[in-house]
C-alpha cells in the first residue's frame, strides 16, 4: 500500500514540474529591416554582395526576416563621393 502512495505522489510531482516549465517565446509574423550602405546602387561587387546577403537572410529564415537594401544617398551621404570630371 505504501508503494502505491509513493508512486502516485511521484507521478503528480512530475506532472506539476512539467507544467511549470516556461515555453520558449517564438516571434510571430515577419520583420522588415533596412540596410543602409555607403555604396552607390549597381557598383560591382559591393552592391551585389549587400543584395545577396539580404536574399540569403530571407531564404534562411523562410521569409520571416526581410532586408531592404538602400544605396548611398538614400539616408546618408556616400562614404567616397564620386570624382569630379
Amino acid at each position: 500500500m505504501r508503494r502505491r502512495e509513493i508512486l502516485a505522489g511521484a507521478g503528480s510531482f512530475a506532472a506539476g514540474a512539467t507544467l511549470s516549465i516556461a515555453a520558449p517565446a517564438i516571434a510571430q509574423g515577419t520583420r522588415q529591416l533596412k540596410m543602409v550602405t555607403d555604396w552607390p546602387e549597381g557598383s560591382p561587387g559591393t552592391w551585389s554582395n549587400a543584395v545577396r546577403l539580404a536574399q540569403t537572410v530571407a531564404d534562411a529564415t523562410g521569409g520571416r526576416i526581410k532586408i531592404e537594401v538602400f544605396p548611398a544617398g538614400a539616408f546618408v551621404p556616400a562614404l567616397f563621393p564620386p570624382a569630379k570630371r
